[in-house]
């Protein structure tokens, strides 16, 4: 009899020491035949906005999901949102770094929350909810994150951040080609006022417990026609900001980091005083967790895009430029190609 006891503490102590949901976040209730729904009647950004009420934006947006909720009462737009708003619901957690773990293993950027947020098609709503389905949305506006729990969820929002991220995520990815990167600017410059409001702050901008955002590094555009004249002229001082740019972005969407301690799970065959407990960094948006994922891939190989095809992949070493050997074999034999060219061109001269 005492050894079923012991056995029954040793269960209910095991039941105890698993990880709670310190790196866990919550996806989207969403099935199939909703995301065909979405792909019909939504469309791209503003695309399906003649079938569905238009409110102003001072007007609160309410409701809440009841039983068989159809879609046409979960669709609202608001004047001078680029996007509508819908109502959505709460699923299951899942743990976002098992998902980056293996997403490294199978070097498929697009198994971990970021990889896949940063190869979604802008503006295209299907997308959003398919990402929402795998990985949840960015934020909760729920307390108790029970499944089924509902809210109004703003796409404009969704994919203004989207392309703050992109944005930042394509100086890291192209630093070292010049022209890409001179594309790369030019580009933020022009929407830089809608990745300004992408966040908490600015982009350059970093917390401060005193004055709470102050300015970590200067965008060229801030500081008059000689400087960006200058920036744009100047490929190092173009390089040298992209480090700066990423850094002060990493600091200000990670910001809602906590610090927590989980306990170590124990097999069935450990005791329970062997038991111990790990630091872990949680996160209380998937906001947050983009940008963690994204810093841990600059420590080492991070994604890049085939030369062949455009694909996101993981590298298997700092010379790899293609997603598999196939494709390393033809962009090289190009390379070659477009070598001897070169060479048989000057040498005719």
């Amino acid at each position: 009899m005492s050894g079923v006891l012991k056995e029954d503490r040793l269960e209910s102590f095991l039941k105890f020491s698993t990880s709670p949901n310190a790196e866990c976040w919550w996806q989207l209730k969403i099935e199939a035949e909703d995301l065909r729904w979405i792909q019909q009647h939504l469309g791209c950004w503003l695309e399906g906005q003649k079938r569905f009420p238009t409110i102003p934006a001072q007007v609160a947006v309410t409701g809440t999901l009841y039983p068989e909720c159809p879609w046409c009462d979960r669709v609202v737009f608001v004047e001078r949102e680029s996007a509508p708003r819908v109502l959505i619901s709460l699923g299951g957690e899942y743990n976002y770094h098992s998902a980056y773990a293996k997403a490294r293993k199978n070097r498929e950027p697009q198994l971990s929350p970021h990889g896949l947020f940063r190869n979604l098609r802008a503006g295209y709503h299907k997308h959003a909810f398919q990402f929402m389905q795998q990985f949840g949305p960015l934020f909760i506006e729920s307390e108790t994150r029970f499944p089924g729990d509902s809210w109004w969820l703003s796409l404009t929002d969704f994919w203004d951040r989207h392309a703050r991220f992109v944005a930042v995520a394509k100086l890291w990815e192209d630093r070292l080609n010049l022209n890409k990167l001179r594309e790369h600017w030019a580009s933020i410059r022009e929407q830089h006022e809608r990745l300004d409001r992408a966040g908490e702050a600015p982009l350059g901008y970093i917390p401060d417990p005193i004055h709470k955002y102050i300015p970590f590094c200067q965008m060229p555009w801030q500081g008059g026609t000689y400087q960006l004249e200058t920036f744009q002229a100047n490929a190092l001082l173009q390089q040298r900001l992209v480090y700066e740019l990423v850094q002060s972005e990493l600091i200000l969407h990670t910001q809602d980091c906590v610090l927590t301690w989980t306990a170590k799970s124990l097999s069935q065959d450990e005791l329970p005083y062997l038991g111990a407990f790990e630091p872990t960094r949680s996160f209380t948006s998937l906001w947050g967790v983009l940008w963690e994922l994204f810093g841990l891939d600059t420590r080492q190989y991070g994604w890049r895009l085939c030369q062949v095809c455009g694909r996101l992949f993981y590298p298997k070493d700092r010379r790899s430029v293609c997603c598999s050997t196939e494709h390393q074999s033809l962009w090289s034999k190009r390379v070659w190609a477009r070598k001897h060219r070169n060479y048989m061109r000057i040498a005719g001269k």
